[in-house]
């Protein structure tokens, strides 16, 4: 691998039946990849992915806006589809505040229910060694707070990390704190918002990532995403670090190679 996007969705329908062209891109261009599930049925679609492409990975969760998905109700699968080796972390998990309306009793309800899903998976993350995908939109604070009070008794097992980072520096200072990583997305090639953070990172604590099909980098923007647009992403962090670029498309490789436990070679 040259590059590697730890945050993708290639299971999404926006592919359809162009997916063998969207992944053989990714093999012209030696580009790795962590496929995300966010619920049971596409954590399953993401595994299967992973079997049948050699440098693709899956992530096993529910995204925090899947919170009617029970998680003890299906936890016997979730125990079989964690066995699989190509799974290497669970996520994406989280909290997402972003459409509530904090104020309201519902919001509330809400986000009572979206910890209670969020706890489950960090439990079952430390139960079988696997790292975090966290999403943590409009609710940093809050996910930090879960994650310092698993800390006092968790070690190492508690590790992960920060899909999609929009926090600040202050935030990023208690990711790492904790021994977490942060990602960015194509988000940075057309916003200048997040360059002090990248800078002010050590960078083994980051990560490359395209979320796609969404947020397209430059020059792509408004285009569906795709992995191999993960170049520019890596090209983006380079140049706002002022690092060479092959510097850094190496450190993003070892990096998701140690936190995810990635084959070495």
């Amino acid at each position: 691998m040259k590059y590697i996007d730890i945050h993708c969705h290639l299971d999404s329908p926006d592919y359809g039946t162009e997916i063998g062209d969207v992944l053989l891109r990714m093999k012209e261009k030696e580009i790795g990849a962590i496929t995300i599930g966010t619920d049971l049925e596409s954590s399953r679609r993401a595994v299967r992915i992973a079997e049948q492409n050699e440098e693709v990975w899956a992530c096993i969760g529910v995204h925090p806006d899947e919170k009617n998905e029970l998680w003890d109700t299906n936890y016997e699968l979730w125990e079989e589809l964690v066995k699989n080796k190509k799974v290497v972390g669970i996520g994406e998990c989280g909290l997402d505040y972003y459409r509530l309306d904090m104020g309201s009793h519902s919001a509330k309800a809400t986000r009572d229910e979206q910890i209670a899903l969020f706890k489950q998976q960090i439990e079952f993350a430390m139960k079988h060694d696997k790292p975090l995908m966290l999403h943590c939109r409009s609710s940093y604070d809050d996910v930090l707070d879960i994650l310092e009070e698993y800390n006092k008794d968790a070690g190492e097992k508690l590790r992960g990390n920060a899909h999609f980072f929009a926090g600040n520096i202050e935030q990023a200072k208690r990711f790492l704190g904790l021994g977490f990583t942060m990602s960015f997305t194509g988000v940075i090639t057309f916003t200048h918002d997040y360059d002090e953070v990248i800078k002010f990172l050590p960078l083994e604590s980051i990560m490359s990532e395209t979320d796609a099909p969404f947020v397209a980098p430059v020059p792509h923007r408004g285009k569906r995403n795709e992995p191999a647009f993960v170049v520019g992403v890596v090209e983006r962090i380079a140049e706002t670090r002022g690092e060479d670029r092959g510097v850094v498309s190496v450190a993003m490789v070892e990096n998701a190679k140690r936190v995810f436990g990635l084959p070495k070679n």
